[in-house]
Formats: structure tokens, sequence, C-alpha cells
């Protein structure tokens, strides 16, 4: 089947994390998180994918190229201005054809099986599905209403004050081709704002179905540091990258740790990395290829990108740092 990553955001709840970097490129445990994506649709049998680009776009190219490397033949299409979610689903509509597919965002974290969200969509006749999750803070989300059956009977977008339930859009779609009646072309156009409230109005086949799996939105810095621990630990499927030295410390190629160095797990430290003495890389940290963690230095909970600085000597918790400085949530 076909489907569509959704990678033409700005990645403006991130910044100044994305201020150089587009979103579905942060690195989750030494990988972009779009990695992630990509080979979840090919385990799931959605291996002709097209990524939506506008900015920053050449760094997801430069870096994905064909996608061969996470299992998927994976084409672009470039939008010289943001159209919507459904606008930029509206322009690809050639590629899709008459097939029925699916639609996900490039810069969540989820291993929500997409088989369960195909079979519950064949099995009622939908037109449209939406995979769902619980949520404590629904200001951010698209909050969905449904039936007994899944049929979706209200739909608002975040919602101000009150929600109607706690049950998300977690932005991922599976559509019969039909959806592009409700979207016109060559227009600004979302889902959430636009064209799901006139489906639900004019009583299409609708629906919404939770999904076994894990999903995170990662909206925040918080989010972000949170994930990096949650791939660690495996609570999502998901390969995580250099050799497992002890259980949860990956150490990847030609690092050089001092035997005084302090690793509490879970860790994952990139290839050709320095721990010097006495340093600690402690529970949930992530460090990057090309890092030197001087001696005395501690990280807790922390990601530092790949050639970063670490400022010796220094004592750090939650925080990210990137070759722009050290930023907390």
């Amino acid at each position: 089947m076909k489907a569509m990553v959704l990678a033409a955001g700005l990645g403006e709840r991130m910044r100044p994390l994305t201020d150089h970097l587009p979103k579905p490129m942060l690195p989750i445990v030494n990988r972009p998180v779009m990695c992630y994506i990509l080979e979840h649709l090919a385990r799931h049998g959605f291996t002709e994918v097209i990524a939506n680009l506008h900015y920053r776009g050449e760094d997801i190219v430069d870096y994905f190229g064909d996608g061969a490397s996470c299992g998927v033949q994976l084409t672009y299409t470039q939008e010289t201005k943001l159209w919507g979610i459904a606008g930029g689903v509206r322009r690809c509509q050639d590629f899709f054809g008459e097939e029925t597919f699916l639609v996900i965002g490039a810069d969540d974290l989820t291993d929500m099986d997409l088989t369960v969200l195909v079979e519950s969509h064949r099995r009622v006749g939908a037109m449209a599905s939406i995979g769902l999750a619980e949520v404590e803070e629904t200001s951010q989300f698209g909050i969905v209403v449904t039936d007994e059956e899944g049929r979706i009977k209200r739909f608002v977008e975040k919602p101000k004050g009150e929600a109607p339930s706690r049950t998300a859009n977690t932005q991922i779609y599976l559509f019969e081709p039909a959806v592009f009646d409700f979207i016109p072309p060559n227009r600004v156009y979302d889902f959430g704002f636009d064209a799901f409230p006139e489906m639900v109005a004019k009583g299409v086949p609708f629906y919404g179905f939770s999904l076994p799996g894990y999903w995170r939105d990662i909206g925040s810095i918080e989010d972000y540091l949170s994930a990096q621990r949650e791939v660690m630990e495996h609570r999502l499927e998901a390969r995580v990258v250099g050799e497992e030295v002890r259980p949860g410390i990956w150490v990847g190629e030609g690092c050089e740790i001092d035997p005084t160095a302090k690793l509490t797990a879970p860790v994952a430290i990139g290839a050709r990395c320095r721990v010097g003495a006495g340093a600690e890389v402690a529970e949930g940290t992530v460090v990057g290829a090309g890092v030197e963690v001087p001696a005395g230095t501690s990280l807790r909970s922390s990601v530092v990108w790949e050639s970063a600085t670490v400022p010796g000597g220094s004592a750090l918790c939650n925080v990210v740092v990137t070759a722009e400085g050290v930023f907390r949530g």
C-alpha cells in the first residue's frame, strides 16, 4: 500500500531546536525521528511512500535519499508554500491513484498497529479512519467523540476550555480516494479545521479507532527527552543503533571510554565518542557521534547532538546540547 509522510512543517513548537534542523530530522537515540516512521511503515506493508517537503527539505532528501535504508521506496514533493495538511495531501492525489492510502506525521514517534487500522477500516466500510489515543492535555490536539461502533460524531480541533473527550487524533489517517471530494484543489486547507468537520456534518462513513501500540506527540523539549528514554526502554518496536555492551547501554564504533567513567542505563553513546575520567553518563542520556564528554562531567536525562561541545566539568540534567547551545524545557 501507499503512504504519505507529512514532513513540510516548520516545527515551531520545537524551536529553538528546529531553527537549524527540520523537525523530522530531530535525533531520537542518534537517528532522525522520521527513520522510525519509515521503518514502521515498511513493517506494515506501506512500502511506496511520498513525503512533502518545505522547510529545509534538502536536509531530509540528503539523509534519506530513495528510502532504501529504511525499507521503503521514497519520493518527494516540494511545497514552495505551505498548503496545510489536507492541501498537501490533495497535491499528491496522482501518486495515490484509486487506492486506499495512509497519511502519517514524520515527527511523532509511534508503533501503533497500522495493520489493525486497515482491518478495522475495511470491516466497517469507512471512507476515512483516524488512529486515536488518550491524552491528558487536550488543547494541543484534535479531539474526537465516537459512538460505540467508532463512527465519529464530533471533531473539535484544539479545543479551548473543557474538551468533549480526551480521545485525540494521532494524525494517523487511512483514506479512500473519495476523501478528495472534501479537499478543494489549490487551496490552503486543513483536515482538523476544514475537511473533518464537513465530513462529520455530511454523515460520511468516518471512523476513529483506538489502536494498540505506543504513540508520543513530540511537541516540547520535555516530550523530546522522554522519547529518548522510551526508545531505549523498548516501550515501542524500534531499533537502537550501537552495540549493547551491557543491558540498556549502547556504544557505537570507535569510542574511547575511560575505565573510571560511570554509565548508568539506559544510555546510548554514538560512534567515535570520548568519555573522560570520572565522567558520568546516566539514566536516559543519549550522546551523539563525535562528542567528547570531558573528565568529571555529569550528564543525566539529556541529549547531546552529534559533534556538539559539552561544557567541561558541568553537571547537566534534562537538557539538549547542540552546536548552538544548551537548551532546557
